[in-house]
């Protein structure tokens, strides 16, 4: 009954005039963490905007008792929770059940949103983070020491430019409740024609 429940908040609130981010930041100061996903909410705006106002699922007569319950729920949330990565029509054959059903699904689940990692220059093992803190560390005591220090100091950094097509922002998608951190992956290095960059110059502290 949760699914009703939210959805006749959205009902409410759009016949009141809001639109759909409207509504979702409302209904996020209300449920918090089980409020339903930015897109479930444009979902069923869209469909009070095109004349279904029922919160209920449609059903045409004679069709089969929904597979959209509780279990099912459950079951795709707990694929989910094995592989974040995995997709709609992965979902639909591992529990056996269409893919509009597991859309449903998704799109009434308040805890699920489906978001791609954040790219880092690279990630680092505790050793090589530690490692960098130490080198900081020094470089301040020396620092302290002779007030000129950072001005003899001269940096380069390189990079590499690769002439390839990145793999899509999708495919790196995860589904995460709200509260998880965000995820990260490292950039690839594809084995593809490349120029290297190199910058170099002076500290300048000031």
């Amino acid at each position: 009954m949760e699914a009703v429940e939210y959805r006749s908040v959205i009902k409410f609130l759009y016949l009141k005039g809001q639109n759909s981010t409207e509504i979702h930041q409302e209904m996020a100061q209300v449920y918090a963490e089980k409020c339903p996903n930015y897109s479930a909410v444009t979902h069923w705006v869209r469909k009070f905007k095109s004349g279904f106002l029922s919160v209920m699922d449609e059903h045409s007569e004679g069709r089969t008792p929904s597979v959209v319950t509780e279990k099912n729920a459950s079951t795709v949330e707990k694929l989910i929770m094995q592989d974040r990565r995995i997709t709609v029509k992965q979902l639909a054959f591992e529990t056996k059940i269409s893919i509009g059903s597991v859309e449903t699904i998704l799109h009434d689940h308040p805890n699920l949103n489906k978001v791609s990692a954040r790219w880092v220059p690279r990630l680092l093992t505790t050793d090589q983070k530690q490692e960098r803190v130490n080198s900081c560390k020094h470089l301040l005591r020396q620092e302290a020491n002779d007030a000129f220090f950072f001005r003899r100091i001269v940096t380069m950094d390189e990079t590499w430019i690769y002439q390839f097509d990145p793999e899509p922002k999708s495919s790196s998608m995860q589904w995460r409740r709200p509260s998880s951190p965000q995820q990260r992956k490292q950039r690839s290095h594809n084995q593809v024609e490349r120029s290297c960059c190199r910058v170099s110059g002076t500290v300048m502290v000031t």
